[in-house]
């Protein structure tokens, strides 16, 4: 046959007999420590790899264990995503015996994220969520143009992201909006049977790393871990990530990069959407049970009046509960806030006799399917249960 008379068919078979050097031929699999950061390594790797979620969405990843079938599942791992060790404390040790060949990628450190400080526990300042300082200068993030990225249409107009100007919250710092690359925050992804029960979103202990982060403790570093429940540090990661992806599978490079702009689409309508549901309320005060979602407070200009705890494996002393009691009697927080990981029963105490009502929050998503829907419908969870608590007035 003269292959020149029937272009197709020869194509068809040299790349049958050959391989082709625009699709990967050996899938390989991604092992994330969370749900929400699993969805979006989910959307990215879509078509092209396997991708599994280490913990189970239900536990917190705050002094979590792995048992015996996660440990394997990561030693298995062509590449393990983790926050870091200011979350995912259990996994140090783990990843510290890094086998030859895995690749270990440190949200936190490896990417160029928006990072805000973390704060303490208890009252704090009014509206201080428009922390002007965290222009993230330390991880310059400023500069995320991510033109290197070659991405398309990230550097399309639309990503400018121009209306991430956070409005009167002075998240100016976030014109770097488009890099947004949240994700949220905690995924099961499609790893129910992870059998991970506990949930224990656990620092993948990148000893391994020996990050000098490491030395952060297990519970709490300078910065705030809850990195993905951001729009803007969503597009950051899915800009990184898609370039991590292509040096590890260069082959598949393309493949990568047309799922980056997907997912960087449906990102910048989620959050056009939520920044329209979240206006009415943002002047409405609340309190949190944990102090995980500074990173939303910020990026939408939200009131949050404190938090019960820093840590929920910690139980707050007498000091800060005084000191919650005499901001409740204030009587201007509408909503105390709790979460599905950890029980109400302070929370409930709190606001006996006061007009504030009690909510609900996830920042893991517990409830949800693993998958690249999975951030998505986190962050819609959380916008309606905030709006929906928010929405009237405390009386």
């Amino acid at each position: 046959m003269q292959f020149g008379k029937f272009p197709a068919i020869g194509a068809l078979l040299f790349a049958t007999a050959f391989g082709t050097s625009t699709v990967q031929a050996e899938t390989r699999t991604v092992v994330a420590s969370i749900l929400p950061v699993h969805s979006l390594v989910a959307a990215l790797v879509d078509g092209v790899h396997d991708t599994e979620v280490l913990m189970p969405a239900s536990a917190s990843p705050h002094g979590y264990a792995m048992r015996p079938s996660e440990a394997r599942r990561l030693q298995d791992a062509d590449m393990v995503v983790w926050v870091g060790p200011d979350l995912e404390t259990f996994l140090q040790r783990a990843l510290a015996g890094s086998r030859e060949g895995r690749k270990v990628v440190t949200l936190m450190e490896d990417l160029d994220l928006e990072l805000l400080p973390t704060r303490e526990g208890g009252v704090w300042e009014a509206h201080s969520h428009d922390h002007g300082h965290h222009d993230h200068g330390h991880h310059d993030h400023g500069h995320h143009d991510h033109g290197h990225h070659d991405h398309g249409h990230h550097d399309h107009g639309h990503h400018d992201h121009g209306h991430h100007d956070h409005g009167p919250h002075d998240h100016g710092h976030h014109d770097h909006g488009h890099h947004d690359h949240g994700h949220h925050d905690h995924g099961h992804h499609d790893h129910e049977h992870h059998d991970h029960g506990h949930h224990d979103h656990g620092h993948h202990d990148h000893g391994h790393h020996d990050h000098g982060h490491n030395d952060h403790g297990h519970h709490h570093g300078e910065m705030d871990a809850h990195i993905w429940l951001s729009p803007e540090n969503a597009r950051r990661i899915a800009i990184g990530m898609t370039d991590v992806l292509a040096g590890w599978d260069p082959a598949n490079a393309q493949a990568f990069a047309d799922n980056r702009d997907r997912l960087l689409d449906r990102i910048d309508a989620l959050d056009t959407d939520l920044r329209a549901q979240l206006e009415p309320v943002r002047d409405r005060a609340f309190i949190v049970f944990h102090d995980a979602y500074q990173y939303f407070e910020h990026h939408y200009g939200l009131n949050a009046a404190g938090s019960i705890t820093l840590d929920p494996a910690q139980a707050p002393g007498a000091r800060r509960i005084q000191s919650l009691q005499n901001r409740l009697a204030e009587d201007d927080v509408v909503c105390l806030f709790t979460e599905p990981q950890f029980r109400p029963a302070l929370a409930q105490m709190l606001v006996e006799g006061r007009p504030t009502r009690l909510g609900d929050l996830d920042p893991l998503g517990s409830e949800l399917e693993p998958g690249p829907d999975a951030w998505f419908e986190l962050m819609r969870g959380l916008a309606d249960d905030l709006s929906g608590c928010l929405e009237a007035p405390a009386s």
